[in-house]
């Protein structure tokens, strides 16, 4: 079913990103009380930290959307913030948006926040919803919403908007519409949504299957409306001690709830493997730099099998005697991937898979057992240049290039020479003295060495053979690799180096500015993850942008607006010069 995003949906959502620019919020924010424990993603936004940020750099609400809006009045954004000022919603309140994953079509997403004036929400809906009609149940009023067939629901302080969805019809569309946000089929533009909000509507008939549906949310509002305390997603503590973290933005995942909801016939043993699994980030965007912590939660089984094989680490070896100085980006990684036929094992379906490869003479243990875990992908020297076109030499084409190796250590060698023997292999190498070379060799496929020790593939021989020589030093960043050494992940990539091979040429040249605007904004990403501790492992991602002194969300709501203002410029000259070939067409004498 088509989600057409109404006034009141519009109203809630400007009203929560409103309060992260205009409100302040406590440690345990009280709007989340209403957030069940059986949600599976949540978000939430720190709201004191993001005014300090935004308005300390001269951007408000009324500049943002004036920087959006089409035109001098009446524009969508404009419309918005005036619906969400005079709602009755408390734009200084904290609001969050879940997703709860139910079974059939009991999935739904919400939006919680605060009411300062009751009164005027409810005068706000019965002006904004065509056919609006209110009852009360217990110490709540609610509204079933028919252009959204949603429900909103709300005491004298407190709101909440529930969408259903059914993930099943969501399934089946592949790349249908979003819940709760507008379809391909939707109006291009927002004027014709304003036009339609503006004419008057008539009221339309609730039919006895909506009057179903309100009786059945307006339950699950009850529910949320009165949860107790061990009922909320705050009794978990993962999430109780991610509310009380001073971010700008946070986002929290409960695999279990969603997987047993959604994948109900999963063997025991990999619910069991789920139990008390959570994944909690956080989002700060400080000067120069967006700063990104995750902390992965395991539960008791899976804790299990971190602590049965402990904590594999990256080889900075493998990634140092990468010989170049010119390093685009890198990934070196350590996990030990016995713990992957575990984790099969859990489902039961270890023996589907030893089944499967059972004609080649390997089990699941074989494959594991072959590799240590530890990886390193080097890429470098990336440039953009003209090359010719194969079969028409005379035109040529903008490509990219760059040098890059592939190297990962070799585990139990009996089970990689069984592996390298099997029917499924054999066929692709043969062995010459200590090495497996490849049977078949194309022109443009990669230069390869295996033996015991090391599988190596990479962008040419000459780098292969330097690399494997172990005669060159990788310039790196100490800093960072101090921060990898003795951690399971580290990851690097220089966005400078590779934006700076875009040539101005190849820019659209009424696009320039915002093109170089873009390609003058990042510098790098550091990624490092760090070994789990027997209850979690913590992360954390650093995007760092080239302008060090300016806040990085305030440059990128400057791009943000750029870009909005540059496509709507394109959008009016599309329309133009269609206006004009029309004119032209039915201008044209009839032959």
């Amino acid at each position: 079913m088509h989600f057409k995003h109404s006034t009141i949906f519009r109203v809630l959502l400007t009203a929560m990103i409103a309060a992260a620019v205009f409100s302040s919020c406590s440690k345990i924010p009280e709007e989340s009380k209403h957030i069940p424990k059986d949600a599976g993603i949540v978000l939430g936004i720190n709201s004191k930290q993001v005014v300090q940020k935004l308005v300390t750099n001269g951007i408000t609400m009324d500049k943002l959307f004036a920087a959006l809006q089409e035109k001098d009045t009446a524009s969508e954004a404009a419309k918005a913030i005036r619906d969400a000022e005079n709602s009755g919603i408390d734009l200084n309140s904290n609001f969050f948006a879940s997703v709860v994953f139910g079974e059939a079509n009991n999935s739904y997403a919400m939006f919680t926040g605060s009411l300062k004036d009751a009164a005027r929400f409810e005068a706000f809906l019965k002006k904004s919803a065509p056919g609006f009609t209110s009852k009360t149940q217990n110490d709540f009023t609610y509204a079933w919403l028919q252009d959204d067939q949603s429900l909103v629901a709300w005491t004298k302080s407190s709101v909440i908007y529930l969408h259903p969805f059914d993930m099943d019809e969501l399934k089946k569309r592949g790349r249908g519409p979003v819940p709760g946000f507008p379809g391909p089929d939707a109006p291009d533009s927002m004027d014709e949504e304003d036009a339609d909000a503006a004419t008057p509507q008539p009221a339309v008939a609730i039919t006895a299957e909506d009057e179903g549906e309100a009786a059945t949310w307006a339950a699950v509002a009850d529910k949320l409306f009165h949860l107790k305390d061990n009922e909320t997603a705050g009794s978990i503590p993962a999430f109780k001690d991610l509310l009380k973290e001073s971010a700008d933005m946070s986002f929290f995942v409960h695999p279990e709830v969603i997987y047993n909801n959604q994948l109900t016939m999963l063997p025991a043993n990999f619910k069991k493997l789920l139990e008390d699994c959570y994944y909690a980030g956080t989002v700060d965007f400080d000067k120069g730099q967006i700063v990104m912590n995750g902390r992965s939660y395991a539960g008791e089984a899976l804790a299990d099998i971190y602590k049965k094989y402990g904590n594999n680490t990256v080889d900075l070896d493998m990634l140092e005697k990468y010989p170049s100085g010119d390093i685009s980006a890198f990934v070196a990684y350590g996990f030990d991937l016995r713990m992957i036929g575990d984790i099969i094992k859990s489902t039961g379906t270890d023996g589907i898979v030893n089944m499967m490869m059972g004609k080649s003479g390997l089990t699941l243990d074989d494959v594991l057992n072959a590799f240590k875990g530890q990886m390193v992908f080097v890429a470098s020297d990336f440039e953009m240049k003209k090359k010719p076109l194969p079969f028409y030499p005379e035109d040529s084409t903008m490509s990219t290039d760059s040098k890059w190796v592939f190297a990962m250590k070799v585990g139990d060698k009996a089970a990689f020479e069984k592996l390298m023997n099997s029917p499924m292999v054999k066929g692709f190498f043969e062995k010459q003295g200590d090495q497996y070379v490849p049977t078949m060799q194309g022109p443009n496929m990669p230069a390869v060495s295996i033996n015991d020790k090391l599988v190596t593939a990479a962008s040419d021989s000459a780098l292969l053979k330097a690399y494997l020589a172990g005669n060159g030093k990788a310039k790196l960043d100490n800093d960072l690799t101090g921060k990898i050494k003795g951690n399971p992940l580290g990851m690097y990539v220089n966005f400078e180096k590779i934006m700076q091979q875009i040539p101005e040429s190849e820019m659209p040249e009424d696009g320039k500015p915002l093109a170089l605007q873009a390609k003058n904004l990042l510098k790098e990403l550091h990624a490092v993850s760090q070994p789990f501790n027997g209850k979690m492992q913590e992360s954390q991602v650093v995007l760092t942008f080239k302008n060090e002194q300016e806040n990085s969300l305030v440059q990128l709501v400057n791009l943000g607006t750029a870009a909005a203002k540059y496509y709507r410029e394109q959008k009016v000259k599309e329309e133009s010069v269609q206006e004009d070939t029309t004119v032209a067409t039915e201008a044209a004498p009839e032959e």
